[in-house]
């Protein structure tokens, strides 16, 4: 494909409209808002910092470097484990479970969007090496058949997941548009400075210490009121 139609179908792949349900996600940031401890835009600037810090770009990011790796080596069963080491640091239950739904959706939609694709190889890892096929997983899957460069593939993921907080906090917060959308244009710098930070780690070292965070998530479920799922 010509480098403006692989362009359009990346920028296709990021929307926030893309029906894979992250839309019915708050990802713990309910559960911050519920008790007061985000209520107003600095404070959310600082919540979606500490989770670039402490888990998506390390956790995340490298998974999507380890899935390009396996890619590469044609190697379904290490595929697999990445997808399972990303599912299994994601303490909440309900992180797990939306990961894993939103996962299932967006390969679904892939087949549809993309019916040039070679998907066997993630087809062989699920069937035969039980991987979760978790969102991560599929993003960092499909960008490389699309030949995204791998730095593109990590940061544009990282930016549909502050989207995605950001679009969350409009529905939570008294927030406007304009105001979120200066604060995801002041927090593209600081995708590409974390993901600069670790982006030469071995897929090894991936890892998450997102604590506050994943308790917050874990209490969401038992919220008297909920707009979100998780």
């Amino acid at each position: 494909m010509n480098s403006g139609t692989k362009l359009l179908r990346y920028v296709q792949l990021l929307d926030s409209a893309l029906p894979i349900g992250g839309f019915s996600h708050s990802f713990g940031l309910e559960a911050y808002t519920h008790d007061g401890t985000v209520r107003n835009t600095a404070q959310l600037e600082q919540f979606i910092r500490s989770q670039l810090h402490s888990s998506l770009v390390r956790l995340d990011g490298l998974a999507i470097k380890g899935v390009y790796q396996a890619i590469k080596q044609q190697d379904a069963a290490l595929l697999a484990l990445y997808d399972k080491r990303v599912h299994a640091q994601r303490s909440p239950r309900e992180l797990r479970e939306s990961g894993h739904k939103m996962g299932k959706r967006l390969l679904k939609l892939a087949r549809s969007l993309y019916p040039w694709m070679d998907f066997s190889l993630i087809d062989e890892a699920i069937q035969e090496y039980g991987a979760y096929c978790g969102i991560t997983t599929i993003h960092g899957y499909i960008n490389y058949q699309l030949e995204i460069g791998l730095d593109e593939a990590v940061t544009g993921h990282l930016y549909t997941s502050v989207n995605a907080y950001v679009n969350s906090a409009l529905r939570l917060l008294p927030i406007g548009q304009t105001e979120a959308q200066m604060l995801i244009q002041k927090l593209l710098d600081v995708i590409e400075a974390e993901w600069a930070l670790i982006r030469e780690n071995d897929p090894e070292d991936m890892h998450s210490f997102g604590i506050a965070q994943e308790i917050y998530a874990m209490r969401h479920e038992t919220l008297p009121a909920r707009l979100f799922m998780s």
